[in-house]
């Protein structure tokens, strides 16, 4: 795939081949093109991607190697004050492509600055990675909820800031971030603010009594009931779907995945191609969580649905996840990827309730096993529990024995 593939008019071709960007015109078209981006994208993200060139002549640019992130904030910012944020045609996924595409090919000068906090923020990182073997979705968690803690540091002297910290600063910060916020987002914001407080303790950064300092965040075992999706709402759903269409096609299998297994999202995402047992008709699910890894029988009409999406519905890729982004650049679908599409979905069928996202599903299948007499330590196989302990939030719902306990009332 070139340019000439893609604009066919002889003074529209000219304009694209012009300096500076002129030089990358078909490595920038052949790039869109390995990404899977249709050819009415392409030929869109080549006229703005020349807009901006005429920019930079502007600007005196002359060479591809002097263009700088600068100027894509730049011209972005021109044009949105001229036409206001969000007008017909914006340029901004054109330019974002074509600087991924010139960092990748080394040409983009960044004038993005370190942090200050950078340094120590790595050091934390390290140490969560290698003295305490967390995996890396829990250290991007961790970081996550770190950062801004530190950016209220005075960045000058990070280290000097730190050894400045007060327990009322600590106080302040957990009291402003955690407020409002779910039980468990309050508690990650708990453990993140004690473990690196205990780290820099360690290091000599601060005074050892600082972690103590974090507000403890109450939890009761087994406090919540288990909030799940009823079978009349998950039938509701996975008739609703148009599996006329890519999206739908994939969108379909994912439903019928979680609701016919009741596995994590997480597991969801992670399935790869090898993980569809075809001659032994099984499908695995990987472990996360602490928990087990779960080996279930393919059932034939969630085998239909992946064979289905797998031959008319995923986009060709490298990638061996089987579930991808339907929109170029295709790759694996991320937990908000995932989430948004059942949530969007549901309102749109006027499912309404406190569990909209795939975790609901988990709580429907775990259930129907118990309400069709399965004893929990099944239930805790299928759910992939190594502990059985975190079963028995299920006794919770499970009437029929509830039934059973209530001591007789004396009538008044």
């Amino acid at each position: 795939m070139v340019l000439e593939d893609l604009v066919r008019r002889s003074w529209e071709l000219h304009r694209c081949r012009m300096l500076p960007l002129g030089v990358e015109a078909d490595g920038f078209c052949k790039w869109l093109h390995e990404q899977g981006y249709s050819r009415s994208v392409m030929r869109s993200h080549i006229t703005k991607v020349s807009q901006f060139n005429w920019y930079l002549r502007y600007l005196g640019i002359k060479d591809c190697s002097e263009v700088q992130e600068l100027h894509a904030d730049r011209f972005i910012s021109r044009l949105s004050s001229k036409h206001g944020r969000i007008f017909s045609g914006h340029p901004l996924s054109a330019i974002r492509c074509l600087m991924k595409y010139l960092s990748i090919r080394g040409i983009l000068r960044s004038t993005a600055q370190t942090p200050p906090y950078e340094g120590v923020l790595n050091a934390y990182t390290a140490d969560l990675r290698h003295h305490r073997g967390l995996v890396d979705s829990t250290i991007k968690i961790y970081r996550h909820y770190l950062t801004p803690f530190l950016q209220s540091l005075d960045g000058k002297d990070i280290l000097k800031s730190l050894s400045e910290v007060s327990p009322q600063q600590v106080h302040a910060f957990f009291a402003k971030h955690a407020q409002g916020k779910a039980d468990t987002t309050r508690g990650q914001i708990h453990a993140t603010l004690r473990s690196f407080f205990a780290f820099c303790a360690r290091q000599g950064y601060v005074a050892g009594h600082l972690a103590e300092a974090v507000p403890k965040v109450f939890r009761y075992r087994l406090a919540n009931v288990p909030r799940h999706i009823c079978e009349q709402s998950a039938q509701k759903l996975l008739e609703s779907i148009d599996r006329s269409t890519s999206a739908g096609r994939r969108d379909y299998a994912i439903v019928l995945l979680l609701h016919t297994y009741g596995v994590r999202g997480v597991q969801i995402r992670s399935l790869r191609l090898e993980d569809i047992q075809w001659r032994q008709s099984r499908i695995q699910f990987r472990s996360c969580k602490g928990g087990k890894e779960i080996i279930d029988p393919l059932t034939d009409a969630v085998g239909e649905s992946l064979l289905d999406y797998l031959r008319y519905g995923r986009p060709k890729t490298v990638y061996r996840e089987v579930f991808l982004t339907d929109r170029a650049p295709s790759h694996p679908m991320k937990a908000d990827n995932l989430y948004i599409m059942i949530a969007a979905r549901m309102r749109c069928l006027g499912i309404t309730g406190p569990v909209l996202g795939p975790h609901g599903f988990r709580h429907g299948f775990a259930t129907r096993m118990l309400n069709g007499g399965q004893s929990l330590k099944t239930i805790a196989d299928m759910l992939g529990h190594r502990d059985i302990n975190s079963t028995f939030i299920y006794t919770k719902i499970d009437f029929e024995t509830l039934k059973q306990l209530p001591l007789d009332w004396p009538e008044v």
